[in-house]
């Protein structure tokens, strides 16, 4: 399949993005039990095979959904300003004000991402609490990582601050 002006792969590369549109729509909007591959096939405007042939499964699609919806997150959240917070406690007010208004603007990534994290598939449950608890880990230390030491107990690191947030934030 050649297009005039573009080639094979540009056709590809066009394809697997209208797929993953879609899929997100779907995904997002219906959950991965109740979300349909036809559906998202026809909505891409591609055939069911190649949705297939690109992701392999339903499952493998899903993942990917989720993996660029965190990613995109996060790209988005490293462009919020702290400069002008002063304490932790502004920046958590910051962060979740921001938080909300990403959930408002990106409603199917987010739903996603909730259920993905809340309630993932149980073929994919692995890979998502793995890939979690490593971004936990970096946001947790991207975010309190310049914490002011000053009310902190000389004897403790920063190192020492941010591993007892992370046991805190994993329960």
């Amino acid at each position: 399949m050649v297009t005039e002006g573009g080639g094979f792969m540009e056709t590809m590369d066009c394809a697997r993005e209208k797929i993953l549109e879609a899929a997100l729509h779907e995904f997002g909007s219906k959950g991965y039990v109740k979300a349909s591959t036809n559906q998202i096939h026809k909505d891409a405007g591609v055939s069911k095979g190649l949705v297939f042939k690109l992701f392999g499964s339903k499952e493998n699609l899903y993942y990917q959904i989720f993996v660029n919806a965190l990613n995109d997150m996060l790209e988005q959240s490293r462009e919020v300003d702290y400069t002008d917070c002063t304490d932790v406690f502004q920046k958590i007010v910051k962060v979740t004000a921001w938080k909300l208004e990403y959930a408002k603007e990106h409603e199917s990534a987010v739903n996603l991402m909730m259920e993905a994290i809340g309630r993932p598939p149980e073929g994919l449950k692995d890979k998502i609490v793995s890939h979690y608890a490593s971004l936990s880990k970096l946001s947790i230390n991207q975010f309190f990582g310049d914490i002011p030491m000053d009310n902190i107990k000389e004897c403790y690191t920063l190192e020492d601050v941010i591993r007892n947030i992370q046991i805190a934030v994993a329960g």
